[in-house]
């Protein structure tokens, strides 16, 4: 039995004067429960359970719920493993609610996991998260690049990020009325354009080699596939934790990938094999930043990693994109340095500052949860 105490989730403020409810899947309805503090108006559990059993989609049934089963003064929990969430339009979510989402089918999500990242959204320091990513767009806004070094395994690249096109979302602190946020919180990440409109000809200005060392998480689309699949891909590509590859990127596509041992081969090969596949999985679809510092990775293939921030951030690449292709896959690359043109360390472990006068385009929660797990 997991017991939920919403006053706990600091993300969502307080609770005078206003509603919570938790939306979940029948399955869970007698093992997830409020513990009611007296702080909020009303505790209320709402059971959805999708109609399309072959695609399973929580969105237009979600709008639904918001508009006719939540009042307006709501803070309001999602944990629904059995539905792919697409995030509802802040004019349906209204101007006096707040809306938190486990990101949990996009991936494997039993039980244990659900109650593991539950600790780890308790422990996450909404100002924390807003200071570091302050912090980090400050001193990025400054620079006329960005410098991603892996002294262990030799690799250096350069990111001109300091472009009009780009948008930056910012996935953290706490959320203002009419705003949504992944659970647990703790990302900033880059892309060309909103992912609702992907364009397979537009790349990111990164040049240069990669390490992909540290760990993978492979989420899954909605049309048909197989849980076995995603597993053996999943399985095959956390190889890279112990065994790097080597990415050289051209433009933002991957030319070739190389592995540093007999033993790092098998990731490379399942990667290749997806490059083979669709090319598309060459891109560098988006460059994102875990800062959450309260986290810690839960073992398995789990959305919720990706918010991973070690002592002080860490970067990954996502490549493919939900549902243009069958994957997105997430590479968390633990011993990465993400610096400024003047050596100031960004995310990862070190120094040093200088002006430019371009304005990066940063985008709130309130807008940037399109997809559940990207």
């Amino acid at each position: 039995m997991i017991l939920i105490n919403p006053s706990e989730i600091k993300c969502f403020g307080a609770g005078q004067n206003m509603h919570f409810y938790l939306v979940t899947n029948s399955f869970l309805s007698n093992k997830i429960n409020l513990v009611d503090t007296g702080q909020y108006l009303s505790y209320n559990k709402i059971i959805f359970d999708a109609n399309n059993t072959s695609v399973k989609i929580l969105k237009d049934d979600f709008t639904r719920i918001l508009q006719e089963e939540i009042l307006e003064n709501a803070h309001v929990l999602v944990i629904t493993p059995e539905n792919y969430f697409r995030a509802p339009s802040a004019e349906h979510i209204g101007a006096k609610r707040k809306l938190v989402i486990l990101p949990c089918n996009s991936t494997p999500t039993d039980l244990d996991s659900i109650a593991a990242f539950l600790e780890i959204i308790i422990r996450t320091d909404p100002l924390l998260q807003q200071k570091k990513s302050n912090e980090f767009f400050r001193l990025a806004a400054q620079s006329e690049y960005l410098e991603f070094v892996d002294h262990v395994n030799h690799t250096s690249a350069i990111f001109k990020h300091m472009n009009d096109v780009y948008i930056w979302n910012e996935q953290g602190g706490f959320l203002n009325y009419g705003e949504q946020q992944l659970a647990p919180a703790g990302e900033i990440n880059v892309f060309n354009l909103p992912v609702q409109e992907f364009d397979e000809n537009l790349r990111l200005d990164f040049n240069g080699t990669l390490a992909f060392h540290g760990y993978p998480i492979v989420h899954s689309g909605t049309p048909s596939f197989s849980l076995a699949d995603q597993k053996r891909i999943f399985d095959q590509l956390t190889n890279i934790v112990d065994h790097p590859i080597i990415a050289e990127v051209k433009d933002g596509e991957i030319q070739r990938l190389t592995a540093t041992s007999v033993e790092g081969e098998i990731a490379c090969n399942m990667l290749q094999s997806m490059f083979n596949v669709d090319s598309r999985y060459r891109i560098l679809l988006e460059i994102g930043f875990g800062i959450n510092t309260k986290s810690k990775i839960i073992q398995g293939n789990h959305a919720m990693n990706e918010t991973f921030g070690g002592t002080n951030g860490i970067a990954h690449f996502g490549l493919g994109i939900i549902p243009y292709t069958q994957y997105h896959i997430d590479i968390l690359c633990m011993g990465l340095k993400v610096m400024t043109d003047k050596g100031e360390l960004l995310i990862g472990n070190n120094k040093q500052t200088k002006r430019n006068s371009f304005t990066m385009k940063r985008r709130p929660s309130a807008g940037c949860l399109c997809i559940e797990g990207m």
